[in-house]
């Protein structure tokens, strides 16, 4: 990949990382990679990272670490993939079939929104709390008031269900979103 050809296509995209004795889903086999065909990632809270991706119009590709030039740091990498996202993507603020509330973009940039402050803040006024926020899958976003513990037991619900039929599946962790403090910490992890 030329890399001036692709910057402009390049997303954060949020991925489930294993540790080396964890039981990953729908799995049979592990592939390992030599340092320059790994993709480039940053752990971003609890089991999810950061990983980069290039939309190639009818899939997405990592980006390896062979892909990118010496001159550009990763940190750099992140600022430019956040910057297309935010100009790329536009994300809808929706109702859920339990009360709670979530963010549509498409199908392949919800989780991407983690990476997105501004939006968050945005989600926390309209709430009007702190957010309790679940990411099971690629595609679904969802948020609760921290302060409303009856929609935070249909938020752990829905991510139980969500992991017994669904697809795409990344995390049953629940994240907090600090209004106050614009950050993100570890909430705590559905059963």
């Amino acid at each position: 990949m030329n890399f001036e050809e692709i910057k402009d296509k390049i997303y954060p995209w949020i991925k489930v990382v294993y540790e080396p004795d964890e039981e990953v889903p729908n799995s049979t086999l592990e592939i390992e990679l030599k340092d320059e065909e790994q993709p480039i990632m940053q752990n971003w809270l609890g089991n999810l990272a950061i990983f980069y991706a290039v939309d190639e119009g009818d899939q997405f590709s990592l980006v390896l670490r062979r892909d990118l030039p010496t001159k550009v740091s990763i940190e750099k990498l992140h600022e430019i993939a956040i910057s297309n996202l935010d100009r790329d993507v536009e994300f809808t603020f929706t109702e859920t079939n339990f009360g709670g509330h979530g963010l549509v973009a498409g199908g392949d940039h919800e989780t991407g929104s983690l990476c997105l402050t501004d939006i968050w803040n945005w989600c926390a006024e309209n709430i009007n709390d702190n957010l309790i926020v679940a990411v099971p899958a690629k595609d679904m976003v969802m948020m609760v008031p921290e302060s409303d513990n009856e929609k935070i037991e249909q938020l752990k619900e829905m991510v139980t269900d969500i992991f017994q039929s669904g697809d795409r599946l990344l995390t049953r962790q629940l994240y907090k979103f600090d209004r106050q403090t614009s950050s993100w910490s570890l909430w705590g992890q559905v059963a």
